[in-house]
């Protein structure tokens, strides 16, 4: 009975061991916490912050990127005015600086060439994001 005790109370103290030197390794430590703790994922916000306008023959393009965790240093912003027969009237690119929380707040001012501008694509190079406006349409529901 008293082996029996001393060999489990070993056991027990191997194990406890063993749990306290692998919760020392940074990489066992992030998978347990990972595997109970509910984590948000990293993502990066890109919105108008007014509607696109004209001003005289150039389109203001109004956007906001906030970064949410991604850890991004740079992004690349492309805009696209099209023509109504999805032609392309002009592209631009604006480097934009994310800031970890925090909108960044852009106006990209484009000159298009035509005047037939019906829509304003901003895209983030290497990313999903995607806006669309239709300039003389209500918005589709």
């Amino acid at each position: 009975m008293r082996k029996r005790l001393i060999r489990a109370a070993l056991v027990f103290a191997v194990a406890a061991g063993l749990c306290a030197g692998a919760w020392s390794l940074p990489s066992v430590r992030t998978v347990l916490l990972d595997s109970f703790t509910r984590r948000q994922a990293a993502y990066i916000e890109l919105y108008f912050t007014e509607n696109p306008r004209f001003d005289g023959a150039s389109v203001l393009v109004p956007f906001a990127v906030n970064d949410h965790g991604s850890g991004a240093r740079s992004l690349v912003a492309t805009l696209t005015v099209e023509a109504a027969n999805g032609n392309v009237l002009a592209t631009e690119t604006y480097p934009v600086e994310p800031h970890q929380g925090a909108a960044v707040p852009v106006t990209a001012r484009i000159r298009a060439k035509g005047t037939d501008v019906a829509l304003v694509r901003v895209s983030l190079t290497g990313h999903p994001q995607t806006l669309h406006f239709r300039f003389g349409r209500p918005p589709e529901l």
